[in-house]
């Protein structure tokens, strides 16, 4: 077994197709498909089930995929440390981040990382803080902004907290409540939610809000993942959500969404940084995190002095 073999494997789950596994490798269909019954032949077990649907991994391949994902992305860190060591800026950074991470801190680190180092390939991608942290664990991804999961796997992955953001419960413009000068938790209990999947760590704070009142769960007509289908979502609907009190779909002058006039802030969200365990430095890595410590400490001197 060797390195390419296992691209090759890791690949063609990924996309359920040795025709896009080539494609994205920059290798022929048939390589690649000599190459994992190549290695289906040195394990002695089928990798892969291929039928009219496509292809999927079997038992063994999903756990030789596991192990793959995670020696694929050694591989990236041991060529970006010799890159660093050669004094080069340059290899690749895979960033994961909350779909509703407060507003500019992300981006403007991102920005200064790029000015210095331009020569870097930098990925961004958004997610929740489950899939970020199962990203981190296979390697998809190098560093990801986002809420502490209850599950943190603290032998495996570091966390560096960067930021205290408020959430408000949110609605349409025109939604009813919006009407009243006061709200409590029991006035929402008629209406249902877009939110994303349990066990998101906000998912379960306001569940845990509404169970400590003694009040029915937050009931949800929708889930996702993506803040942007949030947003069209309860445009013009009755539906209520949440969001970051920083954030543009309520703050904007064109905003179509607004907090509910609730007595104080629902709950703090607690952002924070997350990478795996590094054995040896790698410069890149590093020196986003320091771009991502120094925005989001201006950001929450921000929050400070509004002025």
């Amino acid at each position: 077994m060797d390195i390419r073999q296992l691209r090759y494997l890791v690949f063609t789950a990924r996309y359920s197709s040795f025709r896009i596994a080539a494609d994205k490798l920059n290798a022929t269909q048939p390589a690649v498909s000599k190459g994992i019954r190549v290695l289906e032949q040195s394990v002695g077990v089928r990798l892969l089930d291929r039928g009219p649907w496509g292809v999927k991994p079997t038992e063994y391949g999903e756990r030789l995929i596991q192990y793959g994902e995670v020696l694929l992305a050694l591989t990236e860190e041991a060529r970006t440390e010799i890159d660093a060591m050669l004094g080069a800026k340059r290899g690749r950074l895979r960033v994961g981040s909350l779909a509703t991470t407060v507003r500019g801190v992300v981006p403007t680190a991102a920005r200064r990382f790029l000015k210095k180092s331009p020569e870097v390939d930098l990925t961004f991608y958004e997610e929740l803080s489950p899939a970020l942290q199962a990203q981190l664990l296979k390697g998809s991804i190098d560093v990801a902004v986002m809420s502490r999961p209850h599950d943190f796997p603290d032998d495996e992955l570091e966390y560096r907290a960067l930021l205290n953001s408020p959430m408000q419960i949110v609605a349409d413009i025109t939604h009813p409540l919006l009407q009243r000068e006061r709200l409590s938790l029991g006035d929402l209990t008629r209406y249902q939610w877009i939110l994303p999947a349990r066990p998101d760590p906000d998912r379960l704070t306001l569940d845990s809000l509404f169970s400590k009142a003694q009040l029915p769960l937050p009931k949800a007509v929708c889930e996702t993942t993506s803040s942007r289908f949030q947003v069209s979502m309860l445009a013009g609907s009755p539906w209520l959500s949440y969001l970051t009190t920083s954030s543009a779909y309520t703050s904007d002058d064109n905003a179509q969404l607004a907090p509910l006039p609730l007595p104080t802030p629902a709950w703090t969200r607690s952002v924070g940084v997350a990478y795996r365990k590094q054995r040896v430095s790698r410069p890149i890595v590093d020196g986003f995190l320091r771009e991502l410590e120094i925005a989001a400490a201006e950001f929450s001197a921000s929050l400070d002095d509004p002025s």
